[in-house]
C-alpha cells in the first residue's frame, strides 16, 4: 500500500465483497420481512460508502491531511449504528463490524488525531512503518532483527494504543497522525 488512494481502494474492495454477502442474506427465504428490510438498508449504506470511497480524492495538503472526508466518516458512523442493531451471529456482519469499527475519536476528527493517541515506542513506530508494505510478522521480524513474537507484541500494542482491530485501521490512523508518510 503506497498511497491513501490505495487505502481507500483496499477498504472499498473488502466493502464490496461484504455488501454482496449482505445482499445474499437479504434474499434468503427464511429471512423475516423486518430483517430483510434492515439488510437492504445496510446494503444501501454500504453501496453509498463504496461510491464515496471510489470517488473521494484524499487531501494531500500538509495542514489538513485527512484520510477520509467528513462525509465518509459520517457515513461510516451511521453504518456502525446500523450494525449495532444486528444481534444475529453472522460472519458477514461481524466482518463488516471489524472493517468499519474505527475508533470514535477518528470518525469525529476534522483535524489530525495525534492528540488522542498514546505515544508509540521507537520499535512500535518501526513496525508501524512496515504495516503498509503488507509484510507478514515473520518478514517484519527478519527486517528488524527481532523475533516474530516480538513483532506480534508490537503490532498488538499499536492496535491497543490506536484502539483499532486491524492493519487497515492502524494504517489510516498512522497516516492521519503523520506517523506514516507515503
Amino acid at each position: 500500500m503506497k498511497t491513501v488512494r490505495e487505502l481507500h481502494d483496499t477498504i472499498n474492495d473488502e466493502l464490496l465483497a461484504l455488501a454482496s454477502q449482505i445482499d445474499v442474506l437479504a434474499g434468503r427465504e427464511q429471512c423475516s420481512a423486518d430483517l430483510r428490510q434492515r439488510y437492504r438498508a445496510l446494503g444501501s449504506g454500504l453501496m453509498a460508502l463504496s461510491e464515496l470511497l471510489a470517488s473521494d480524492i484524499p487531501l494531500t495538503d500538509e495542514s489538513t491531511s485527512l484520510v477520509f472526508s467528513i462525509e465518509i466518516r459520517k457515513l461510516i458512523s451511521e453504518i456502525n449504528e446500523q450494525l449495532g442493531k444486528f444481534d444475529l451471529p453472522d460472519s458477514s456482519i461481524e466482518a463488516l463490524k471489524e472493517l468499519l469499527n474505527f475508533p470514535k475519536y477518528f470518525l469525529e476528527a476534522t483535524k489530525r488525531v495525534t492528540k488522542f493517541l498514546e505515544p508509540l515506542t521507537k520499535r512500535e513506530k518501526e513496525v508501524l512503518l512496515l504495516l503498509p508494505r503488507g509484510l507478514t510478522a515473520k518478514a517484519m521480524a527478519t527486517e528488524l532483527f527481532l523475533t516474530q513474537a516480538t513483532v506480534k507484541t508490537h503490532i498488538a500494542a499499536i492496535y491497543r494504543k490506536f484502539e483499532v482491530a486491524n492493519r487497515t485501521q492502524a494504517i489510516a490512523i498512522g497516516v492521519e497522525a503523520k506517523l506514516i508518510n507515503f
